[in-house]
This record gives C-alpha cells, structure tokens and sequence, in this order.
C-alpha cells in the first residue's frame, strides 16, 4: 500500500470523482475525511470505504464558508491529527455563452469553483507543514487550459485553479508538491444531464469517437493519476498540469 499511514481530505467527496478518489486513496492505506454540502452522499462514501476494511469521516461542509472549513480541520485535528494528502475537488458546471452569463451566475461559479480551492488550501495547508509536508491535487477542466464558447465563466474559474497550481507550487515547496488534473468528459451527476441529453440526440456516438481512446471517461480512470501524484512516485513533480482527457486535446 502507498499511502499507508496517510491522511487525505477529499471535497465534494460524496460522488463522482470525488468518492472515486476517496475510494482509491483508502484502497492505498490512508485515512479519509470526506467534505461535501450533502451528508447522505457522504455517508455512502464513508460505508464504502468502511465496507472494504478503510477508515473513514463524513464531515458535511460548505467549502464557500472559511467558518466550515476551519470547523472540518479541527475535527480531523482531533481525529487523526495530520494531513498529508489534500484533493480539491469540489465545484460545479456552468454552460452558458457569455452574454447569457449573469454578473451572480459568474460570482457563484467562482466561489465554488476557485474561491473555494484558494480558502481549503490555506486552511489547511499549516496541517500539512505539522506533518512534514504533503501532496495538494488541484482537479480543474480540460476547459481550464482550452476554450469553450459555451462555458465561458467555467473556463475562468478552471482556467484559475490551473494557474493558482503552478503559484501554490512555486511557493509552497519543497515541502508541499501542487499539481492539477484535468479531466474532459467524465461521467458523474454533475455532468449527467448533459449525457442524458447527448443520448437522447443520438450524440454519443460522435462524442465517443471524437476521442482517441473512443470514449468518455468516468470517475475510475481518474483514480491512477491520483494516487501517482498523492504518493511519492510523484516526489520531485510540482506544478504539473496533467490532461486526464482520453486524449480529446490532441484535436484542439
């Protein structure tokens, strides 16, 4: 096991990629507390990994409030007391052109999209200094480095935590490594709507071969990248921008 004797946070730990991260990174021995608006998603992330002998904690956090947060660190302070590994996951999709985006529409991505890495990372990161230091992973969007006339406050925000990874990095080191994902087209709640839709067009299909490895993602193949950069197979990686996108970005 790699991170045995680890300690991650996981936000938006209750579905999709978040749980599947959870999930893995308690495969690999560490201990995981899980925050998200919702209990109940949380509480089936914390069963599952239970289920497979992992320890695990539910802690219901709204990720926009610093109040919340500073409560989540105390209570993993008296938990487990360390933090070693950080996975900023949470956040929402907004796809809207831009003169359809409204000036709260905007304010509201941002808060959940980037704000809300900027605040985790700084309450947490003090924990992860007391432990000697650690590994923050930064989940943002294949949009976050490519363009999307349809999602143009959501390329901002993600296009923010990119570069909000590679500053992070630069001054955190050499005892926390930052690095960012993005991902394209995974298949979790948030983005089932849009799924559903491409279904019912009879889409899918094109979308698929639009990738060289011919289809869409889900939760699963984000996991590896996420232990590599969690563990220290990834020990002189900093700063790194890492598209997990089937190879969709090789056509843009």
């Amino acid at each position: 096991m790699k991170l045995m004797g680890k300690v991650a946070i996981v936000t938006g730990g209750g579905t999709g990629i978040g749980q599947g991260a959870a999930i893995a990174l308690a495969a690999e021995g560490a201990k995981i507390m899980v925050l998200g608006r919702r209990l109940e998603p949380l509480q089936e992330t914390v069963a599952k990994i239970e289920q497979a002998g992992g320890e695990a904690l539910a802690c219901p956090t709204d990720v926009t409030q610093v109040t919340q947060i500073e409560k989540a660190a105390q209570l993993l302070k008296e938990r487990w007391g360390r933090l070693d590994i950080l996975i900023n996951n949470a956040g929402s999709a907004l796809f809207k052109p831009f003169l359809q985006t409204t000036l709260d529409e905007f304010d509201e991505i941002y808060r959940v999209d980037l704000r809300s890495v900027f605040a985790v990372s700084q309450v947490m990161v003090p924990m992860l200094n007391e432990a000697g230091g650690g590994s923050i992973i930064n989940i943002a969007s294949i949009l976050g480095v490519l363009g999307n006339g349809n999602a143009t406050a959501y390329c901002a925000m993600k296009g923010g935590v990119v570069n909000l990874t590679r500053a992070m990095a630069a001054g955190l080191g050499p005892d926390i490594r930052v690095n960012c994902l993005c991902p394209s087209h995974v298949v979790t709640p948030m983005m089932q709507d849009e799924i559903d839709r491409l279904e019912v067009a009879g889409k899918m299909d094109k979308l698929n071969k639009l990738f060289p490895m011919k289809r869409v993602g889900y939760p699963d193949d984000m996991v590896g990248s996420i232990i590599f950069f969690a563990s220290d197979d990834s020990q002189w990686l900093t700063g790194n921008i890492f598209m997990v996108d089937g190879g969709l970005s090789c056509y843009v």
